[in-house]
Parts: structure tokens; sequence; C-alpha cells
């Protein structure tokens, strides 16, 4: 899937003087917080500052968090005011505003508003840039395969003005915009791979989609993908064992983004599994429509590297999808059978159904033995242990670098993709060794399953600094984010990613 730049919310900042709206469906956005009134704004007319001073009265209008009122206006240059309510003052934070754009999409687009105007001249502290994540990503739509009258298809907002104090410095804001809209552009593409169906984002379908990243005209990006006989070659038997089952041939997907003024190597390595029917360790079948999902460690990988081929940080990034399906047929994996990984050791399938680690395993040994990153960082949707421990409210962080962890968890708070960090002692490590063979694909039953699933994948990047994120409660199924639909997947990764490579580029020496 190749990034449609033109598809990119529009980002306009002006200051108040120089400001002037356009003729069509547009909107002038008023903030207000909780019970702090007047309202502030210097686009509003005072005709209808009147009118809604008049509804404050009433208390029709509070400013509580993520509360909008929508006043027409067709006499007026803008065409409609929303009053979007911020909460307290000293709770507005960037998720925060995230929510409260997002719970205003729903009436933007019940008046088919194109153009927002952001009035921010009196709020210099609110962060603008997450409300034009708020609104990109509350406006996601999944209807690939929906028949849509032309009269019912949605009205997207495609541009954002910016209002500013007199004092702010526009280019920087803008940068910051234009920047919050590419990466939820990139994030809504994340979760357009996950939401198709696995008859169609296949293992092949995957890999065409990472060519495509890396053949973007200046991209300083480009991709490798091997294919079973070269992953045989190698000796990559854990992830060969996975992919048995199937049809569809399983891909090893490496996107290798390079700065000239990089310090630093970092690879991601995201879990693709773009159908997982657990193997002949099959799974209930009550909810096994949901496993299409199981590639969304692999959606965000490939749609972070999307975003960095376009924002060119000094910063090397090794972006790896391992890519298969695990289907129960005739050839498939069977319990209790042992393969020989990358790096040599050996391990017992207990359970074909435990096989993300087997395929993130080969694919982070080869990773840590070809590119010697500096860091390490696999994401995936790995565990159901994760949702009992965290629910679908923050996805788990495990591993070795304790600096990349806090950081990771620090863009997290940011971005509104919430970490938890848990353990990973040597006792973690002991209940995964093998009867057998060096290792068990599981852990003893119920016990620990993320911390165990992670101590797992440690045997398999040595020395290297390393990270685990299980993301599989926040990579769909989230509910009471206003701006995620809990029926679709969430793109989760692909903002904190970005986040902290940006952040990364900017503090390396």
């Amino acid at each position: 899937m190749k990034m449609k730049t033109d598809m990119i919310t529009m980002i306009n900042v002006v200051k108040a003087d120089e400001l002037a709206f356009e003729d069509g469906e547009t909107c002038l956005v008023v903030p207000a917080y909780h019970r702090e009134f007047p309202l502030n704004s210097a686009a509003l007319a005072e005709e209808d500052e009147v009118i809604l001073q008049a509804l404050i009265d009433k208390e029709i209008i509070t400013g509580k968090a993520k509360t909008c009122y929508y006043l027409p206006t067709p006499s007026r240059a803008y065409k409609g005011v929303l009053v979007l309510g911020l909460g307290k003052r000293e709770t507005l934070d960037a998720e925060t505003m995230r929510r409260a754009a997002g719970a205003a999409v729903a009436t933007f687009g019940r008046h088919r508003v194109r153009h927002l105007y952001l009035d921010v001249t009196a709020f210099s502290e609110a962060p603008a840039a997450a409300f034009v994540e708020g609104v990109n990503l509350g406006q996601y739509v999944f209807d690939t395969y929906k028949k849509t009258e032309a009269d019912e298809a949605p009205t997207p907002v495609s541009e954002i003005t910016i209002i500013a104090a007199a004092d702010v410095a526009l280019e920087a804001l803008g940068a910051e915009c234009q920047t919050a809209a590419l990466v939820s552009l990139a994030t809504n593409g994340a979760r357009h791979f996950a939401n198709t169906a696995a008859n169609d984002m296949t293992p092949g379908i995957l890999a065409l989609a990472a060519e495509e990243i890396a053949n973007v005209e200046d991209s300083q990006c480009s991709c490798t993908v091997f294919d079973h006989e070269k992953m045989a070659e190698l000796g990559m038997n854990a992830l060969l064992g996975v992919a048995h089952g199937s049809e569809e041939p399983p891909k090893l997907i490496f996107l290798d983004y390079r700065h000239p003024d990089a310090k630093r190597t970092i690879a991601l390595v995201g879990k693709g599994v773009t159908f997982d029917s657990g193997g002949i360790s099959l799974k209930p079948g009550s909810k096994m429509h949901e496993m299409k999902y199981d590639m969304c460690g692999a959606a965000a990988v490939l749609c972070t590297m999307m975003v960095l081929t376009h924002l060119k940080p000094a910063i090397n990034v090794v972006g790896v999808a391992p890519t298969v399906m695990n289907m129960p047929d005739g050839k498939a994996q069977t319990p209790g059978d042992i393969v020989r990984a990358y790096n040599g050791k050996t391990i017992e399938v207990h359970n074909t159904d435990a096989e993300g680690r087997l395929i993130l395993a080969d694919a982070m040994a080869y990773t840590v033995d070809h590119y010697k990153p500096d860091c390490i960082v696999d994401i995936a949707t790995l565990t159901g242990a994760v949702i009992i421990a965290l629910g679908h409210c923050a996805a788990a962080v495990l591993g070795t670098d304790d600096a990349a962890i806090d950081q990771l968890i620090e863009a997290g708070r940011e971005t509104g993709e919430r970490l938890w960090r848990l353990p990973l002692w040597e006792e973690y490590e002991k209940m995964m060794e093998g009867n057998h063979a060096d290792l068990s694909n599981i852990g003893p039953d119920r016990e620990a399953g993320t911390v165990t699933a992670a101590a797992f994948l440690k045997q398999f990047v040595g020395d290297t600094p390393w990270a685990h994120i299980d993301i599989a409660g926040t990579a769909w199924g989230v509910k009471n984010v206003s701006y995620l639909n809990s029926k679709h997947a969430t793109g989760y990764g692909v903002r904190l990613f970005t986040r902290w490579l940006l952040n990364q580029a900017e503090t390396a020496t």
C-alpha cells in the first residue's frame, strides 16, 4: 500500500489578523475549559458570542472534556461554530485534546464540514497537533467491502487551519501539525492492513506493500524479502515450521532505512501472522475471525517505515516483518515437533498456537546477527494473558534495555499508546526450558504467560539491548477511546514508534 500524500489533511497556520475564511462547509472550533467563561476567541462574531453565552448561562455548554456544542451560522464567513470542551485546565494534555477532537468528528460529519478552523489564540498551551491527530484518526472508516451510495459516503475533513497567537512561531507549529497529519495517515494505513480480510491480506501482499514503501522516490530505504527457499537455506526452521500447514508461502521482509548522519541503528520487528487458526492446536471458533488481526505488529512496523521515508530523521532503522499463515492441514506442524532455529537453539513445539514467538525467534536472531543494531524492539499480538493483566488499556513492555523501555513508556504517554512494564526475572527463563530440547514454546499452564513468552524471545537477541511489546490487548477491541472505533484495528505502535525514533534521532550524539 503506497502512502498517498494527497490524502494527508492539508494544514495551515495563520495569525488572527491574517485570517480569511474560505467559502464552503467551514467550522470555527472554539476551545473551552470546564466552567472557565466567557469564551475566548479572536475569530468569533459578537452576535454568536452572545448566543453561546446564553447557552453557557443555562449550563448547556460547560466545557467538560469531550463535550461538543455546534451552532449553525449560515450567514457568517464560517458556517458553524463548535465549542470544544477540554475539561479542567490543569488536566489538559495531548491525549485529552486527541479524545476531544475524536468526540467532535461525528458532529463534523453530520454537518459535512470539510474545513476546520481551530482558534487557539488564547490557548497557547493547547496541543494543536493532537487535535489534528484526533480528527484524522476519528474519521477513519473501513468500508472496502461495503457498497455505499454516493449520498451516504462520509464527508471527511480535508483541511485544518490553526489560528495562532501573535507570539507563536508559525513555521514550527505548522511542521508539528503536518507531522501529526502524516503519522495519523500512516496509523490509518496500519489499521487498513489489519482490517483487510485475510484472503486479501496474505504474506505475499504484505511483501508487495513493503516494496512499495521502499520504491517511493528518495525514500532512503531498501527492501529485501526472503522466500521459503532462502529461509530454509539459512536454517530458519522455527519460522518455516509455522508455515507448513498453509498454501500461502511465508515471507521475511526487511526494510532498511539509512540516513547519512545517523549515529545509531534501531531494529523494529513486527509479528505478521496474517491469519492464525492456531494450527493443529486449533483455536475456539467463536472469535477466530478476529485472527486476521494477528499481523498488527507487522502492520505497525511497515507503516512506521512509511513515516520515516517522508520525515527522514537522522537515525538508521531496520523494519523486519516475519509473515506467515498458521493453518492446520496435513503438512502442518504438530505438538511435540522439535525444530532448530536460525541461532542453533532447539525448540519443542508443545502448542502450535504459540506460533508468534517462533516466527519472531528466527527474525530477531537473524536481525541481530546480520544488521548488528544498537537496540532491537519487537511488537506482537503475542499473548491473551496480557489482556488478563492489563485489559485493553495498555500494552506490556519487557526487556533488557532499561533506557529504551523508559523512553518507550514516555513516548507512549505523549502519544496515548500507553505501556506498562512487567518483570523479566531469571526464574521466568527457567520456566521456558524444554524437556527434550533447549526450549519449549510455552510455559507452565496459566502462569505468567506474557512474561514467559518474553523470556522465550530473550533467547534470540543475544547481548543486543532489547525491548518486547505485547499488543494483544491494544491492537483491536479498544473501547472508550473517542478517536478509535472498537470494531476496527487501532494501528497501535505507529505513533509510539515514530515519537520514540524522532526523540532518538534528536538526542543522538
